[in-house]
C-alpha cells in the first residue's frame, strides 16, 4: 500500500498537471456544456454585448459559440486572448448567427492570414463598424483579399497594430475604395516603412479619416514628411508616429504644414 505521504504526492502531482493543462490549452477546462452556460452568463441583459476577454475559450470552444442561436442578435463580440486561432475564426465567419456583428474584437487570437481571409469571405459580417484585429500574426497575404471584399464597407475603426504588415500590405491598406467609412486605422508596431508611408500619401483621398497611428514602423524623415504634407486625409485630426527614426526635417514639416495645430502629430 502506499504510503500517506505518497498518495499526498501523487494527487499534488495531478493537480498540477490539470492546472497546466488549463492554462496552457484553451478550452481544455470547458466541457461542452461549460462553454455554452459561460456564454449565456456573459451575455448582456439586452443580449446585444458578448464579452468574453480571457475566457480561454480556444477552437473549439469558439465552434460551439457559433452554432449557439445565443449569438443571433449580439452587436458586440468581445473574445480578447482566448486563440481562438484560424479554425475558430473560419467557425464564426460561416455562422449565420454571426449577422448582427457591428463590433469585433479579436486581440491576440492567432488567427493568422487564414484567419483574416475567413471573414474577407464570409457571407454574414458585412456590418461590421468595428474591427479589432490586433496582435494576430497578420500578413500581407490575406490584406490583398481584406481589400478585394465587400465586407468591410461599414467599418469605422480597423486596429492592425502588432502584426506583420509591410510596404506591399499598406500599399493593399491604401484604399479608400475598400474602406469608404474609415474613421481610424491603427498600424503601430508593424514594418511598413517608408515607402508604406508613401503608399498611404499618395492615396486617394480617405474622406472620414480621423486617426492615423504608424508609431514604431520603422519610419524616417522620407515617409513622416509625406503623411504630414498629404492631402489624402482631409479631415485628419491625430497623426502619431512614436517610436521611429524622425529627425529634424520632421519637426520643421510640422511646424511648416500644421499651422495653427489643426492636427495633433505625435512624433515622440
Amino acid at each position: 500500500m502506499l504510503s500517506f505521504q505518497a498518495r499526498y504526492l501523487f494527487k499534488l502531482v495531478h493537480l498540477i498537471n490539470c492546472i497546466l493543462l488549463i492554462l496552457l490549452v484553451p478550452g481544455f477546462c470547458f466541457a461542452d456544456g461549460g462553454v455554452e452556460q459561460l456564454i449565456r452568463d456573459r451575455l448582456s441583459k439586452d443580449k446585444k454585448t458578448l464579452d468574453l476577454s480571457g475566457a480561454k475559450i480556444g477552437p473549439k470552444g469558439a465552434k460551439i459559440l457559433a452554432d449557439m442561436e445565443a449569438l443571433s442578435g449580439v452587436e458586440t463580440l468581445l473574445l480578447q486572448g482566448n486563440k481562438i486561432k484560424y479554425r475558430g475564426i473560419k467557425a464564426l465567419a460561416k455562422s449565420p448567427h454571426a449577422i448582427s456583428l457591428k463590433h469585433l474584437d479579436l486581440w491576440g487570437n492567432m488567427i493568422g492570414d487564414i484567419g483574416l481571409k475567413a471573414l474577407s469571405e464570409s457571407f454574414y459580417i458585412g456590418r461590421i463598424e468595428v474591427l479589432k484585429l490586433w496582435k494576430n500574426e497578420i500578413g500581407d497575404e490575406s490584406l490583398e483579399l481584406m481589400v478585394q471584399s465587400s465586407n468591410f464597407k461599414q467599418v469605422k475603426t480597423l486596429m492592425l497594430s502588432d502584426n506583420l504588415v509591410t510596404p506591399v500590405g499598406a500599399g493593399y491598406l491604401a484604399n479608400p475604395e475598400t474602406f469608404p467609412r474609415l474613421e481610424t486605422l491603427n498600424l503601430f508596431r508593424n514594418e511598413i516603412g517608408d515607402e508604406g508611408a508613401l503608399a498611404l500619401a499618395r492615396s486617394k483621398p480617405f474622406a472620414n479619416l480621423i486617426s492615423l497611428y504608424v508609431g514604431e514602423n520603422n519610419l524616417s524623415d522620407v515617409g513622416a514628411v509625406a503623411l504630414i504634407k498629404s492631402s489624402s486625409f482631409p479631415k485628419l485630426e491625430t497623426l502619431d508616429m512614436v517610436k521611429n527614426r524622425l529627425g529634424e526635417e520632421t519637426l520643421i514639416a510640422v511646424h511648416k504644414h500644421n499651422t495653427g495645430g489643426k492636427i495633433h502629430i505625435i512624433t515622440r
